[in-house]
């Protein structure tokens, strides 16, 4: 795996693992840190598909590997489906576990270490040549909470098409990469109320709230609210509300073991049905399908 990085998605799978790490003299590893080629790395590959500006694959991790500091050739995307670690960055350490999402920056330094074993992850190695021919940047993944949850969801179908592995792959996984990269107006400054009604959503995920609560918790207009959310995020606050929920209920479906039913009482569909269709709408394939992925 490997500038700055961020991770997007969270589980909500209860496993933790604690571990205190010393401190270390990070700069004098970096030197001698190696570098890992196009499409290696250091687990064991279970599927994969490539294309020319691109290599999807399912990595497996089922004993130890290196904990050395090492760098990939690529750009890529890592999306963690099983077991986690703790990865040191240049600056930081981070607990990464099943439902985040892992960028690394070509030739960024990183090591993984405390690896739970078995773990799983699906890499997505992106050439330079994928950037230069469809005129976008690495660094033009948007930063918006939507588009995040969005980045996630195309990662998702992605994998889905490991599976799926037809003549229409190559163009399938394309146009999910050049979404995921497509960048976005983005107007500044964002106005106060924007963050405490993200922090509303978000911490009650599992809930039905409307525009008229939301908007007298927050004092502002429904019409402002409405009409700027849309602006700043780039979807509608309806559209928001639902990823949301799609978002959490795939975390569910993936590592825990709760039925359909359950999972869409908890994050607060108005039954099964109703999950099934804000699945298809926004993944294009429905819970089962993601359970057996």
């Amino acid at each position: 795996m490997m500038g700055t990085s961020k991770g997007f998605g969270s589980s909500p799978n209860n496993q933790k693992f604690y571990i205190f790490v010393q401190r270390e003299n990070r700069q004098q590893s970096f030197s001698s840190s190696m570098k890992v080629d196009y499409d290696d790395f250091l687990g064991f590959k279970s599927s994969r598909f490539d294309s020319d500006l691109c290599t999807v694959s399912v990595v497996n991790y089922e004993s130890a590997v290196s904990e050395e500091w090492h760098r990939h050739e690529n750009f890529h995307l890592s999306a963690i489906l099983k077991g986690g670690n703790l990865e040191s960055r240049k600056k930081d350490d981070i607990q990464v576990l099943p439902g985040k999402l892992m960028i690394y920056h070509q030739g960024e330094i990183h090591r993984n270490r405390f690896t739970q074993f078995p773990s799983k992850n699906l890499n997505l190695e992106i050439k330079n040549g994928f950037f230069q021919h469809n005129d976008l940047a690495p660094d033009s993944l948007d930063a918006t909470p939507s588009s995040q949850i969005d980045t996630y969801f195309h990662v998702f179908k992605i994998y889905r098409e490991l599976a799926v592995n037809d003549g229409y792959s190559a163009d399938a996984i394309h146009a999910s990469l050049t979404s995921a990269f497509s960048k976005k107006e983005k107007p500044n400054p964002q106005p106060v109320w924007l963050k405490r009604l993200l922090e509303i959503v978000n911490d009650r995920w599992d809930e039905f709230i409307s525009l008229d609560e939301l908007a007298t918790e927050l004092g502002i207009h429904p019409v402002t609210i409405s009409k700027y959310f849309q602006k700043y995020c780039h979807c509608t606050l309806a559209d928001y509300l639902r990823k949301v929920k799609v978002d959490r209920a795939m975390q569910l479906i993936l590592y825990s073991k709760k039925s359909f039913t359950e999972i869409a009482f908890a994050c607060g569909f108005s039954d099964q049905s109703h999950m099934t269709r804000l699945f298809k709408l926004y993944l294009g394939f429905n819970p089962r399908q993601l359970s057996r992925l």
